[in-house]
């Protein structure tokens, strides 16, 4: 009787554990660390400001090489103010 006793209670810490580690946001949410890694390329640095964004909420601005990202539309017209003067 003991062992199963025992059993229990190692299984309800684990329980308790794993309930502990998902209210912190720091488990259980079934995320690769390639899909972490993919979120964290999607910061993007403001070139005006140097603040970071996501690039998918960012104001893009397209430019002979590619594109730059701003994190609002006055950071944007800031850098076409400083290039075109």
């Amino acid at each position: 009787m003991g062992i199963i006793r025992l059993l229990m209670f190692v299984l309800a810490g684990l329980l308790a554990y794993l309930l502990f580690q998902r209210l912190l946001g720091r488990g259980g949410s079934g995320e690769s660390p390639d899909q972490a890694d993919e979120r964290l390329d999607r910061l993007v640095q403001d070139p005006v400001c140097g603040v970071y964004v996501d690039s998918r909420e960012a104001v893009r601005h397209k430019v002979p090489d590619g594109e730059l990202f701003f994190c609002s539309k006055d950071c944007e017209q800031k850098f076409l103010d400083k290039s075109s003067g």
